[in-house]
């Protein structure tokens, strides 16, 4: 018997690493060749999450990361650039050498567009640019190419594309996720842009595939755009071939046993609110009472305490008898990740907050596995031979 086949893939935008989580829960040989990400938060979770079983990378000197780390383009809010890594403290530097190396992590994508840093060959792109520009949560400043955007990031991959065909090395696959509003008729015109330079260069897309949460298990109203992409020919897969419909328990994503349980007290209370005039407004609108095993709980954004929030429930600890928002363990779940990966995301020590950014900002686990289920469990399958 040959050797079996193993899927090589990319991550760009890879956040926390969602991909990675689905990939791993599937029986079929892959290998992640590199991520991209450039939000420091976000490469330390992906560590965090993805590679507990890894060995801890040997510390040089700190003149020698700090040499390694100016190879690359970080940010400590994921908007600005560091502008001088040196500025960052040793223990901050000593992390991010870390997680920078285990992760296999490129750095900006941008860098990667101009071609400072080059891509690995891989079989799988997957690509979620950010959404900020192209939601109605957001100012919806579009995607158009130049514009400066964040969403305009998307334009990064097409240089990125245009240099590995000039190489001869195109990704057979090519897997995009946003939020549904990348098909409103405000960014039809830079969408179209984006599928015909994909047909220009080899591809053949998919419909886009608007895909929800709740289809797949996850209690969730989740809608976000898929756009599968493959070389040569146009690969069938439409929301109902991939939907498990498998029913939830809403229950079963939230923890309401505090008094049992002191580490869930302790979440809890990091979620609780004051009783503030504009948060008392945010209850009115978001509560959630009574709870049912069928409550739909609402899109988890990057911050929880807005006037439209996932949901709010009654809740009695340190602020007094006010309400909460969800804690991040149950923001967790409810993206799809197990609480194994939630409880290796808190070694990182991130606040409520910047856990809320970077867990708000992911995809669901779940919808990503079905896909790759669909497309990679026969080929890639585990003890398969080469075609």
């Amino acid at each position: 018997m040959k050797k079996s086949k193993t899927l090589r893939v990319f991550e760009a935008f890879a956040g926390i690493g969602a991909q990675a989580s689905a990939l791993r829960r599937l029986n079929i040989n892959y290998e992640i060749v590199g991520i991209s990400d450039w939000f420091i938060n976000a490469i330390e979770c992906y560590d965090a999450i993805q590679n507990n079983n890894k060995p801890d990378i040997p510390l040089p000197s700190l003149k020698e990361q700090i040499e390694y780390l100016q190879h690359y383009t970080f940010s400590k809010d994921s908007v600005n650039p560091i502008k001088d890594i040196t500025k960052l403290s040793e223990e901050e530097i000593s992390k991010l050498y870390r997680s920078n190396k285990r992760t296999n992590n490129y750095g900006s994508i941008i860098d990667i567009g101009n071609g400072k840093i080059n891509m690995p060959d891989c079989d799988l792109l997957i690509y979620s640019f950010p959404c900020q520009d192209l939601s109605t949560g957001g100012k919806t400043k579009g995607m158009k190419k130049g514009s400066g955007t964040r969403s305009g990031l998307l334009w990064e991959i097409e240089k990125i594309l245009n240099k590995l065909n000039k190489e001869n090395r195109l990704p057979e696959y090519l897997l995009m996720e946003n939020v549904k509003a990348i098909l409103a008729d405000s960014n039809k015109e830079d969408f179209d842009e984006w599928k015909n330079f994909l047909e220009s260069i080899g591809y053949k897309n998919s419909d886009p595939m608007v895909l929800d949460a709740t289809k797949f298990g996850i209690p969730q109203d989740r809608k976000r755009c898929f756009l599968l992409s493959h070389l040569k020919t146009k690969i069938d897969i439409k929301p109902e071939y991939i939907e498990t419909n498998e029913k939830f328990n809403c229950l079963d994503f939230l923890r309401f046993n505090y008094d049992d349980n002191p580490i869930l007290r302790a979440e809890a209370d990091a979620a609780q609110l004051y009783d503030t005039v504009s948060r008392v407004e945010m209850w009115n609108k978001n509560k959630r009472d009574p709870i049912t095993k069928d409550t739909i709980i609402h899109t988890i954004t990057c911050n929880m305490d807005r006037s439209n929030t996932a949901a709010m429930f009654e809740y009695a600890g340190i602020k007094g008898n006010t309400f909460r928002l969800l804690t991040i363990r149950e923001a967790f779940l409810l993206m799809g990740f197990t609480e194994e990966e939630y409880e290796r995301a808190t070694m990182t020590g991130l606040s409520y907050r910047k856990m809320n950014k970077l867990i708000g900002n992911s995809i669901v686990v779940n919808v990503l596995e079905e896909i790759f289920r669909f497309l990679f469990a026969d080929k890639y399958a585990k003890g398969g031979k080469d075609e």
